[in-house]
């Protein structure tokens, strides 16, 4: 038995040999894998927001409903200082207009009156010179993202500024930012990030920073602090989730009401910057495919002021290559020897608890190890391993039925062999609001641009339209094409489902719209949004067999609401609601009249009264 298990135990351990080499050069395509795997685990571990560091997201219009500008910020920035904070960061670059006048003034004045960090940016000139300071000591030569300019702030805010910090971002070959520079090299002079620059102002009894680089990896020093940077003196940083956004940020425009309770920001580092698209802030993270620059920026100052930021040390592929070693010597050696069940169980225990180590050493440390691969080199090492006895055990189960087949009728050895097991859930009527969406003029567009741009075009589109539609309680059904199509009241209750679907579908028109006005789109063509809604009763229930089940509805409510999408382009509108959920609607609705719908008869449609802006919520 041994001899006949001997070679499926040799090419196990191939397998194995190829794992651990894989683990301990990792290639770039692995490491892209691998990045995912810790994504995850940092979405797992996400941190909570803590009251030392605050957000302030300017909108598109001040308190007093003008076009957001310096002078807003300067009133913003004198108000702050009312509060005291510790330092406060810019995520914005005042590049350009630098000539002397009230706006500027009163924002060089303002930034004075805090610890105030501004942005540069890195360039191929410099278009304004850096003032150089004691910012960031440097031992050795570490490699850092070097430009030979930078495009920094007009002089006068540079002046009254504290300190300057880089507030660009790289983002990795996948498009996700996880990493930012602790430091780069702009014009031949090292700066800090804009994150490490607020961190260094929060702690005036420290020494500065300081970056070195060293035979075993780059490190940055910041207080007691020691933090690993990779080969480009980045720092990882764990992204926060929405929710923690929502916990420390402030609307600009309501702290400038002389009513506003400042009292967070005392003590507070805070950053400010915008959510806005249209201000070519935001950016792809492991927890979110729009998340603000300045919301990164304060991720990492959280990590760097908490000591607790992701790390990837130098040995991490080491450990992970004898992790794999380890456990898949221990899986061969039990799924050959052992019995079946007991072996496969301690092998997945030894699994489990080398993935529950890599999260008790990651939350001790801060430190990242690959709770999945090891593992899965000792799975896929083990499996080979079985197969020896699978052999064993499928010629016993032929034997077994042939003896079997003697006593009982063959469709019974059949059903106790392979025990088939379907599940199919039955279907049920509810009432549902059906949301249909569909862009305007979409196929000149496809033909217009090629298949490449187009699918990044869809992209964008979609990640915009599904998320507003989740946020709103609503279930994707299906996309076709260039359409969305959603469900409210399914498959669970939903309270209320009736005005969350109107919500929904004018926040879809307001940022559909803003989507639009993006360059890229309007290069593109991308026409408007138009949506078809009605409530009605539908059954509900999974369809198909086999490989393919598909869970959607069925009913006039569902057909209807397409019906009235098409409608809008002949009512010249991009909302038509029909009769029944204007009847269910708790707010103000504009009535379009009576018209005939096809399939439907005459009826009485309806629209929001501006559309884009909702009364409802």
């Amino acid at each position: 038995m041994m001899r006949q298990r001997l070679p499926i135990a040799l090419a196990a351990l191939l397998c194995l040999a190829g794992f651990a080499a894989l683990l301990a050069r990792s290639p770039p395509t692995f490491l892209l894998l691998q990045e995912r795997v810790f994504d995850a685990v940092l979405r797992l571990a996400s941190a909570k927001a803590t009251p030392r560091v605050q957000v302030i997201d300017i909108a598109e219009v001040d308190d007093q409903g003008l076009p957001w500008g310096r002078a807003a910020t300067a009133r913003l920035l004198a108000a702050l200082a009312t509060a005291g904070p510790q330092v406060v960061a810019l995520d914005i670059v005042f590049s350009s207009d630098c000539g002397p006048g009230p706006a500027n003034d009163a924002l060089a004045h303002a930034i004075g009156q805090n610890p105030t960090v501004l942005g540069f940016l890195m360039s191929a000139r410099t278009t304004l010179p850096l003032r150089p300071g004691p910012r960031l000591a440097v031992s050795g030569t570490p490699t850092l993202w070097e430009a030979a300019g930078a495009e920094g702030p007009c002089t006068g805010f540079a002046d009254a500024a504290a300190g300057l910090g880089v507030t660009a971002l790289l983002a990795d070959a996948d498009g996700l930012v996880r990493r930012i520079p602790a430091a780069v090299r702009a014009a031949g002079v090292v700066h800090p990030s804009l994150a490490l620059e607020a961190v260094r102002l929060a702690q005036p009894g420290a020494a500065s920073p300081v970056l070195a680089a060293a035979a075993q990896g780059n490190r940055l020093r910041v207080g007691s602090a020691i933090f690993a940077t990779d080969a480009a003196a980045q720092l990882r940083f764990a992204p926060s989730q929405p929710q923690v956004w929502a916990a420390r940020t402030s609307d600009a425009a309501s702290l400038l009401a002389p009513d506003a309770d400042l009292s967070r920001f005392q003590g507070a580092v805070v950053f400010i910057g915008s959510s806005l698209p249209q201000r070519g802030g935001l950016r792809a993270t492991a927890s979110s495919p729009i998340a603000p620059s300045v919301q990164i920026q304060a991720d990492l100052a959280q990590g760097l002021l908490t000591g607790h930021l992701p790390q990837r040390t130098a040995a991490a592929p080491l450990w992970e290559a004898a992790a794999a070693t380890t456990l898949g010597l221990a899986s061969i050696a039990l799924l050959l020897l052992a019995p079946v069940g007991a072996g496969v169980g301690a092998a997945l225990g030894l699994g489990a608890v080398w993935a529950l180590g890599t999260a008790l050493w990651f939350a001790t440390t801060g430190s990242l190890l690959d709770p999945v691969t090891p593992l899965l080199a000792a799975l896929i090492a083990g499996a080979i391993a079985l197969v020896g006895r699978a052999n064993s055990s499928a010629r016993a189960e032929r034997t077994l039925r042939r003896k079997l087949a003697q006593l009982l009728p063959a469709a019974v050895v059949r059903q106790l062999a392979d025990d088939p097991r379907r599940f199919h859930l039955r279907g049920e009527r509810r009432e549902i609001t059906a949301l249909m969406t569909d862009i305007e003029g979409f196929s000149e567009t496809t033909r217009a641009i090629g298949p490449e741009a187009l699918v990044a075009l869809l992209d964008q589109y979609f990640a915009t339209t599904c998320a507003i539609v989740l946020r709103h309680g609503g279930m994707i059904d299906k996309m076709v094409g260039d359409s969305v199509h959603a469900l409210f009241n399914a498959p669970l209750d939903q309270p209320g489902h009736v005005d969350a679907a109107l919500a929904c579908a004018a926040e879809l028109l307001r940022e559909t719209e803003a989507l639009r006005q993006r360059p890229q789109m309007q290069a593109a063509g991308l026409g408007r949004t138009r949506i078809g809604m009605e409530t009605g009763m539908a059954v509900l229930g999974d369809v198909g067999s086999g490989l393919r089940i598909d869970y959607t509805a069925h009913g006039d409510a569902v057909n209807l609401s397409a019906r009235l999408e098409a409608m809008n382009k002949s009512l010249g509108t991009s909302l038509c609601i029909g009769p029944n959920a204007a009847a269910q609607a708790q707010g103000p609705l504009r009535s379009l009249g009576t018209h005939q719908v096809r399939s439907f008869g005459m009826m009485e449609l309806f629209t929001l009264p501006d559309e884009g802006v909702s009364p409802f919520t």
